[in-house]
């Protein structure tokens, strides 16, 4: 009988040592998580430089541009993380020299440089699914923009 009693004290020990581990194991990766979203969550003091580089690739014809305005960058929810981002609102011509109409992008940096671009118009993927370019354009018809006019002096 204390056979019994000793196997069972031991096992009610050894998941009471697990359970202790794993919360252990849970608060560390915690804030292993915050620590390298701190990291990557770096405010992009030189973002209006690190756009108009990528713009001037992202455009067909990067001269020229009417009405460009920008919006300071902020934490937003992107997918399952938040990243700042900056909304950038323009008008360029396309290929054949036209311009096309005033366009949104939603810029995003990683570790305060610039990441990648999410169009606003471009629809991907099943409907009933939000999408990345939904939640682009859900923020950035809600930013706050400013003048870019560097932007609009931007040359080849």
């Amino acid at each position: 009988m204390s056979w019994v009693r000793c196997r069972t004290l031991h096992v009610l020990l050894i998941i009471g040592l697990a359970m202790t581990l794993a919360s252990c194991s849970s608060v560390r990766s915690r804030e292993e998580r915050e620590e390298r979203e701190a990291r990557i969550n770096v405010y992009p003091e030189n973002y209006r430089a690190d756009l108009l580089a990528a713009l001037h690739t992202y455009v067909s014809d990067p001269t020229h541009i009417r009405d460009a305005f920008v919006s300071e960058p902020a934490l937003k929810p992107v997918g399952r993380q938040n990243r700042y981002a900056a909304c950038v609102r323009f008008n360029a011509r396309n290929s054949d020299g036209r311009y096309v109409g005033s366009k949104d992008v939603l810029a995003i940096f990683v570790a305060g440089r610039f990441d990648q671009f999410i169009d606003t118009s471009v629809q991907l993927g099943p409907t009933n699914e939000p999408n990345r370019s939904a939640v682009a354009k859900e923020l950035c018809d809600t930013a706050e923009y400013r003048r870019f006019p560097e932007l609009e002096a931007l040359a080849r």
